[in-house]
This record gives C-alpha cells, sequence and structure tokens, in this order.
C-alpha cells in the first residue's frame, strides 16, 4: 500500500515537471515570436522611409530637369547656364543616391533633398535674370534700330526738300565729321574709363616629365610652360562682359616675346592712335564685375633666356597692369 502511495507521488511530480517546462517553453516561443515581429516590424518601416526618400528624389529631381528645359531657348549663353544647373544637379542626386545605399541617417537624406531643391530655386532665379537681361537688350537693339531708321527717313526727306542740297551735305559732311571726331574722342574716354585693371600677377615655369605631368622649374633652360595668373579688379561702368587681355612678355634684353604660332599678335593702343603693341599671349574669359584670379598657360617652344623679364598686361589697347619675374 505505501509503495502504491510513493509511486502516485512520484508520478505526480514527474507530470507537474512537464508540465512546468510546456508552459516555458511556450512563453519563450510566444516572447521570442514578438521580437522577430518587432523587428520585421523596424525593417518594414526603415524600407518605406527609404523608398520614400527615393521617390521623393526622382521626382525633385526631373521635376527640376524639365522645368530647367522650359527656360531654353535660342541664347547660348543662358543655354549653357541652363546646362551647367542641370550637371550640378546630376552631381547633387548621384550623392543623395549613395547616401540612400549606404546610410540610414534618413534624416540628413531629407536635408540633401531640400538643399538639391533650393539649388534648383537659385539656378532657375539666375537662368531668369539673364533671360530678362538678353530680353531688355533685344527690346533695346529695336528700339535703337527704329531710331536709326526714322533718322534717315528724315534725313532723306530733308534732302529731297533741300533748293540747296550740295551746300547743306557740305554742312552735313562737316558736322558728320565733326561729330565722329567727337564721338572717337568719346569713345577712346569710355574706353579707357572701362579697362579692368589687374594684381598679383605671378609667373611661374614648367617642364613636362616622362610621364606626361607639369613640374614646377625655375632654370630657364629647362622650361617649357610658362603659366601666368592674374587678378582682375572690379569696375563700376562694367556688368558681365567678355574681356580679352593681352599679355606683353620681355626678355632680359629688353624685346618682347613673340611666336605668333603659339598665339602671338599685335594690338592697337588705345593711348596713341595708330601706335601698335605686340603681345605675346591672349587671355580672353567671361567678366563678372567680381574680382577673379585668371590663368593662361603659354607652351611657345623657344629657349627662354635667364634673367628678369618684364610683364605687361592690357585690356582695351590700354596698360591694366605690369610686374618682373626671374628666371635663373
Amino acid at each position: 500500500m505505501e509503495s502504491n502511495n510513493n509511486n502516485n507521488n512520484t508520478y505526480k511530480i514527474v507530470s507537474i515537471s512537464i508540465i512546468a517546462l510546456l508552459l516555458l517553453l511556450t512563453g519563450y516561443l510566444l516572447w521570442n515570436k514578438s521580437q522577430n515581429t518587432n523587428v520585421i516590424a523596424t525593417q518594414d518601416a526603415k524600407m518605406v522611409e527609404m523608398e520614400k526618400n527615393r521617390a521623393e528624389l526622382e521626382k525633385n529631381y526631373y521635376e527640376s530637369l524639365a522645368q530647367l528645359e522650359e527656360m531654353r531657348g535660342d541664347n547660348t549663353e543662358l543655354n549653357e547656364k541652363i546646362d551647367s544647373a542641370k550637371i550640378e544637379l546630376k552631381k547633387q542626386k548621384d550623392q543623395i543616391s549613395n547616401l540612400l545605399a549606404t546610410s540610414k541617417d534618413y534624416k540628413a537624406i531629407k536635408a540633401k533633398i531640400n538643399e538639391m531643391r533650393q539649388s534648383n530655386d537659385e539656378f532657375q532665379k539666375e537662368i531668369s535674370a539673364l533671360k530678362a537681361e538678353n530680353d531688355q537688350l533685344t527690346q533695346s537693339n529695336m528700339q535703337l534700330s527704329t531710331e536709326k531708321d526714322l533718322l534717315a527717313t528724315k534725313i532723306n526727306e530733308e534732302r529731297g526738300n533741300s533748293d540747296n542740297l550740295s551746300a547743306k551735305n557740305s554742312n552735313l559732311e562737316e558736322q558728320n565729321a565733326a561729330l565722329k571726331q567727337q564721338q572717337k574722342v568719346l569713345s577712346k574716354k569710355v574706353s579707357k574709363s572701362s579697362v579692368i585693371k589687374v594684381s598679383d600677377i605671378l609667373v611661374e615655369g614648367y617642364k613636362i616629365n616622362s610621364r606626361g605631368k607639369e613640374v614646377s622649374q625655375r632654370r630657364a633652360r629647362d622650361i617649357e610652360i610658362l603659366r601666368i595668373c592674374f587678378k582682375t579688379g572690379t569696375n563700376d561702368l562694367l556688368q558681365n562682359s567678355h574681356e580679352s587681355f593681352y599679355i606683353k612678355i620681355i626678355n632680359p634684353s629688353g624685346e618682347t616675346v613673340v611666336v605668333p604660332s603659339a598665339g602671338s599678335g599685335v594690338i592697337e593702343s588705345g593711348d596713341e592712335e595708330g601706335k601698335q603693341i605686340s603681345y605675346s599671349i591672349m587671355k580672353e574669359f567671361n567678366y563678372e564685375s567680381v574680382e577673379a584670379v585668371s590663368c593662361a598657360s603659354w607652351k611657345p617652344n623657344i629657349q627662354f633666356e635667364s634673367g628678369t623679364y618684364n610683364i605687361e598686361i592690357y585690356n582695351k589697347g590700354y596698360l591694366a597692369g605690369k610686374s618682373t619675374f626671374k628666371l635663373k
């Protein structure tokens, strides 16, 4: 009898232990499922956010391209500005796409997308301003053409109604000559006032090594290329304009280094009528009414002398700046 009781107790203990283990296992499985569900939900949210940002990026980018294309016209400068803006937007889009692929910082990605949108707004403002300037210039040219036609008509009428055409013609020719002379003098004054001064002239010599790279040199016999850099000043009389600067290099013997095959030539002096100024190299660029540094590289294929060189830079036929440099 006692033996049966012991067996029953042992059975109960084993049963209770099994039930407890099953309850623990069930609780663990439920907890693990909950954790996996949270992880999946978090990953899904991140994927949704990433796709949302990707879609917004594509939408903003292609809308910006379409807006820029709508502003395209017949003006070359305007179209070049649009192409430049599109290239810059493509760079920003590629950077953001790279962030989407490698980073989870969606706040930073969002900021980059907003930055690209702001860049497009700025591009459109600049292009609109340039377009307005071109339209105004076209209108002014049309008005001048109309005024010229009216003036020509008036002159013809006066000539037809004149009894003393020969005398009047003679008088008009004299007035015309005087007016042309006045215009010439005025034009020279305006031209001289619009000269863009240059400063901080720096000349460096280079040689191309066996790997095709430029290496700085100071010995005259080793120099193959001269790079001339200078800073343009501001001139309140000018807005944006295409400017030419003529660089005159004078060797230690006092002679201007002229190599026609390397771009050398002659310009007319603005100070003295008919006087010719020889130059070594010309540099052209778009002047935007702000201080800026510009450089010109010159490869004349000649042997340079050692000693002190003088350099003069001309704009519109007038001396805009000068300096010296030495070659060993």
